[in-house]
């Protein structure tokens, strides 16, 4: 008895460990990283100032700068690009963040007007897509 039970019981374990729920991929949006994402707004504007570039000669350019939500990450992120648009001029660049782990960016504008908004399309990249576009605004006063 014990040698026709224990192939039985064997042949239903490995049926049941084969088991699995179909993954409806259209359901998965909670990650910032993904285009597709569609959860809170990830990057939030903080300030915008003018500084002095200290180079022969002196010059000004206005700091933009925003910060990531790193709290809606599913997973902590280490390292992640930033891609930017300036809405104003067409202007793209990828940005890392500041300071590893400040979860905050900075963009730089030589040609800029105070009283005038900045807006910039920004998104996360990678090697193989690009995250979800935002836009986000702030006036130099």
């Amino acid at each position: 008895m014990r040698g026709r039970l224990f192939p039985l019981l064997a042949g239903l374990a490995l049926l049941t460990g084969c088991y699995k729920d179909e993954l409806d991929v259209a359901a998965l949006t909670d990650n910032p990283f993904d285009p597709d994402y569609t959860g809170p707004a990830v990057f939030v504007f903080d300030t915008t100032f003018v500084e002095t570039v200290d180079v022969v000669p002196p010059h000004q350019r206005q700091v933009f700068r925003f910060s990531v939500r790193s709290d809606l990450f599913l997973a902590p992120a280490a390292n992640y690009r930033v891609r930017v648009k300036d809405l104003d001029n067409g202007e793209v660049r990828e940005l890392p963040e500041t300071a590893a782990g400040s979860n905050t960016i900075a963009f730089y504008k030589y040609d800029f007007t105070a009283g005038q908004p900045l807006c910039l399309e920004v998104a996360f990249i990678s090697d193989l897509a690009e995250g979800r576009h935002e836009t986000i605004c702030g006036t130099l006063q």
